[in-house]
């Protein structure tokens, strides 16, 4: 053994050893350890053999999903069915994992004949899994007194399997539904009330939580609309009946006195609601400051906002007040042309402001990029990371000032991620230097 003159490293080195020697022995738990426990080596087996999966697919299952002597035969059923069904092994396995309570019924008396009036009805390949995880009810429904019914109604009002199809697809609680007591009183009474036949299949296939609410629910929202001098036969109508049958008593109450306190009249108010009915399921908040915002800083009148409710939709603080810094700053220089109005560009879509406004104008206007991301009040916090950084590893201070040169001079593409940058920089030199200072301390620990 070779002895050193100060055989005893700094207790640091220790510390630093130490703490290696724990992180390799859980990168290995991790990362390198292979063999999985005896359940996953069961089920990676099974997975491979007798579904065909590939090796990589089937040890990531075998994780969350474990098969067992018990079950075996009911998983090799189950998962033959679906695959008589031309369903990919991947798929059906995904099934399986996702509402393992599959496992439990009867392949020949349940699963098949339900799969059968599924590809009946056009609900083939990978639909007709997404309508078993997402309405795993639809296991215990009855096929001739609960299906099969439903099927029959949605082909009524619908016309088409393609549009039945495109509805149970969005919501395939359609199949599973209360039909005598919600789904065909409400669609009766819609059509009753006026409203146009297509437009009523429309809307059950856009919106079927919707028309699935208590019958009592629906006849209340309606009478309150119609109440407030809604036509049935608006297209609007149906947009109203969303947003008002979400909204209970006290809630819509609350929103109307809100607004009332911000200055407008119920007139003024379901004036904007008749024109969009969307504007009031914006939460109480957003209705504060999105009301501020317009009238105070940008100074609407609220006929303004109540002849177009749309701005109520915008979202204020990602949105709008980066516009409105960004309008500000290129008019303060003059840049703007033509009397643009703010609130023309605050509706633009967003590729189109970002081209017409931003990227226009970056290379002339100091400073545009940040305040276009939000950055306007924070300026100076990468400057103090860097300070920050550079105290704590002054050999990051080069890379530093190469990385700002390159976002002076390209800053639609590095400045956001700036912060990140750097601060995944000085993570990964501190590991290197971890490393490094532990590789000497274990060289001292082995001469010793």
């Amino acid at each position: 053994m070779i002895y050193e003159r100060n055989p005893k490293p700094p207790a640091r080195n220790f510390l630093l050893a130490s703490r290696m020697r724990s992180l390799l022995s859980l990168m290995h738990k991790r990362f390198l350890s292979s063999s999985p426990p005896p359940s996953s080596s069961f089920t990676v087996e099974c997975l491979v053999n007798s579904c065909g999966l590939p090796s990589k697919s089937a040890l990531e299952f075998s994780r969350d999903f474990h098969l067992h002597e018990n079950n075996l035969q009911s998983f090799q059923s189950v998962f033959r069915c679906f695959q008589s069904h031309n369903i990919p092994s991947i798929r059906i396995t995904k099934l399986i994992k996702r509402r393992p309570q599959i496992l439990n019924y009867n392949v020949e008396d349940n699963l098949k004949p339900k799969l059968q009036l599924l590809v009946q009805n056009g609900i083939v390949g990978h639909h007709m899994c997404k309508v078993f995880v997402s309405n795993p009810v639809i296991l215990n429904a009855d096929l001739d007194s609960q299906i099969k019914p439903c099927f029959q109604f949605l082909k009524s009002v619908l016309g088409s399997n393609r549009n039945v199809v495109e509805a149970i697809n969005r919501s395939s609680n359609l199949l599973t539904c209360d039909l005598k007591g919600c789904l065909k009183p409400n669609i009766d009474f819609f059509i009753r009330e006026g409203v146009p036949f297509d437009g009523v299949a429309e809307f059950l296939i856009r919106d079927a939580i919707t028309v699935q609410h208590k019958h009592n629910s629906m006849v209340n929202a309606v009478n309150d609309l119609k109440n407030l001098g809604f036509d049935p036969k608006a297209p609007v109508f149906l947009e109203a009946v969303r947003v008002r049958i979400h909204m209970s008593e006290s809630i819509w109450r609350e929103k109307i006195e809100v607004m009332k306190s911000l200055g407008w009249s119920e007139e003024e108010i379901f004036s904007a609601f008749k024109r969009d009915p969307i504007f009031l399921k914006s939460p109480v908040e957003k209705i504060r400051v999105a009301t501020d915002f317009f009238v105070n800083t940008l100074k609407l009148g609220r006929q303004i906002l109540s002849e177009d409710p749309e701005f109520f939709t915008l979202k204020i603080d990602k949105s709008c007040r980066r516009r409105y810094d960004v309008f500000k700053l290129l008019e303060s220089e003059k840049l703007l042309e033509g009397g643009v109005k703010i609130e023309e560009v605050l509706k633009m879509r967003d590729k189109e402001f970002l081209v017409k406004y931003v990227k226009k104008y970056v290379d002339k206007v100091p400073g545009l990029w940040e305040t276009f991301n939000g950055r306007k009040q924070q300026q100076s916090l990468p400057g103090l990371t860097e300070v920050i950084l550079v105290n704590l590893f002054p050999e990051l201070s080069i890379w530093m000032l190469v990385f700002n040169a390159i976002c002076h001079f390209f800053p639609g593409h590095f400045c956001s991620f700036s912060f990140l940058y750097i601060f995944s920089l000085s993570l990964a030199y501190f590991n290197l230097l971890c490393i490094f200072e532990s590789i000497q301390s274990i060289h001292l620990i082995v001469k010793v």
